[in-house]
């Protein structure tokens, strides 16, 4: 049985009845964690641009554009909530897979439900669904697909997307299969774009490649059955010595989302360490950025090549730049989405600390594992090391923290009547007829 065939059997056995209360939990954490991100990121440029665009082509009024007032066709609806969505670099994580999973799956599951009247259960589902095939076939892809240059988020985003949009929609079998091969063969998103609005761009294009493919695998169009085994698939093309036999083990008993991260800062996550420590040691030491002579960051291989940018020439560029953001975390106390922002990335005091950040590799620490050494000008060393950062789900965000990073997104959008209304809606998500109801207030 081809990886697609076996695929396709759990999504079709997969229902909201068989999920774990934990499971549920996560899945409505990752949702409203998303629109809080999504509704904060409709203020930047890159969704306003994609949207003026769409609007101008036109289309069916079938699913909502969070935070613009406005809808459009689900597959649109899909691109510029999934753009919106990962422009702040504020979105949920796993790393097993290296990718943002919410980011490409919730626009799909949001605008396929809006158009179908989905309830909060199916949503659930098909979210739970489409987490759990994205992040399980990044995980056999492997590291050596992101080290090679490719966005995770953008490749095995269309999986998920498609995953969850199959669900909803009720493909067959052999329809599930060849949206596989369709999503496959859709493949694309660089890591040489990283710091400009491509990167969110990937995320929304991840979105509607997996709505179309379950769209068009719907409608008959075929495509191979061995998209991820065949000499020419996608584990001999993306990456290195691929075991696809992985891929389904505990496969609809061990469920991925239960390792899903979320962020406490609005910058690339492997700065968070060095953020943490800062902000720490500013509280413990009281000591300010005037105090600094020097600050010596040590970084495993993958955050060495994703944040070491000493110089960051555009505004979203700082989000993937440990020196600046280790200077804001010095300066100004935290890191939120209102500080990146074109006059701090050339803010005198910002980019005189950022020369006094030196950056080490060191190969012996694992992902995210950080060392910060500080160097005062009255000759105090002080050192922190970070092995599991906060948001991690060994060192997780407690749910006041959520509900605060949630109130800081929404509301400069939303009044706060319409933020803790969709808070109780997604509270009870499972009981909701209709989730519509949540997407009329995202506006």
């Amino acid at each position: 049985m081809s990886v697609s065939s076996k695929l396709s059997e759990y999504i079709l056995g997969a229902s909201f009845e068989g999920l774990s209360t934990s499971v549920v939990r996560y899945t409505k954490l990752c949702i409203f964690d998303w629109i809080g991100v999504t509704l904060a990121g409709s203020t930047e440029e890159p969704g306003t641009i994609l949207l003026d665009l769409i609007l101008e082509l036109g289309g069916k009024k079938q699913a909502t554009i969070l935070g613009k007032g406005e809808k459009t066709n689900i597959l649109h609806a899909a691109l510029v909530n999934g753009c919106m969505s990962h422009t702040l670099d504020f979105d949920d994580t796993h790393l097993g897979s290296s990718t943002h999973p919410s980011v490409c799956l919730a626009p799909a599951v949001m605008a396929v439900g809006e158009s179908l009247h989905a309830s909060g259960r199916d949503i659930i589902a098909a979210f739970a669904i489409g987490f759990e095939i994205a992040t399980r076939i990044g995980i056999v892809i492997g590291q050596s697909h992101y080290e090679h240059g490719w966005h995770a988020t953008a490749t095995m985003g269309n999986f998920g997307a498609m995953a969850g949009s199959a669900k909803l929609l009720g493909l067959s079998r052999n329809e599930i299969i060849n949206a596989f091969g369709l999503a496959g063969t859709q493949i694309s998103g660089l890591r040489q774009v990283f710091g400009t609005m491509s990167k969110p761009f990937h995320a929304g294009k991840a979105a509607f490649n997996g709505v179309l493919s379950a769209l068009l695998a719907k409608k008959g169009f075929d495509s191979s059955t061995e998209i991820f085994e065949g000499h020419f698939g996608v584990g001999n093309v993306y990456a290195n010595n691929v075991n696809f036999n992985r891929l389904t083990e505990n496969l609809g008993t061990e469920y991925q989302i239960l390792n899903v991260a979320f962020k406490p800062y609005a910058s690339a996550l492997a700065t968070h360490p060095t953020i943490e420590a800062i902000t720490d040691i500013k509280k413990r030491e009281n000591i300010g950025a005037n105090d600094v002579s020097e600050i010596r960051v040590e970084l495993g291989k993958l955050p060495f090549s994703v944040v070491n940018n000493k110089n960051p020439k555009r505004r979203l560029e700082c989000k993937f730049s440990i020196q600046h953001c280790a200077a804001l975390a010095f300066v100004k106390g935290s890191v939120v989405q209102n500080m990146f922002t074109k006059e701090m990335s050339v803010a005198p005091d910002l980019v005189k600390l950022r020369e006094k950040v030196s950056v080490i590799l060191d190969t012996e620490l694992n992902m995210f594992e950080t060392r910060l050494t500080v160097l005062t000008k009255d000759g105090k060393r002080i050192e922190r090391r970070i092995k599991v950062p906060k948001g991690f789900s060994e060192n997780p965000m407690n749910f006041e923290e959520m509900k605060d990073k949630f109130k800081g997104l929404v509301c400069p959008v939303l009044s706060w009547e319409q933020a803790r209304e969709i808070f109780h809606k997604i509270k009870k998500l499972e009981e909701l007829p209709d989730i519509a109801e949540v997407l009329a207030l995202c506006s």
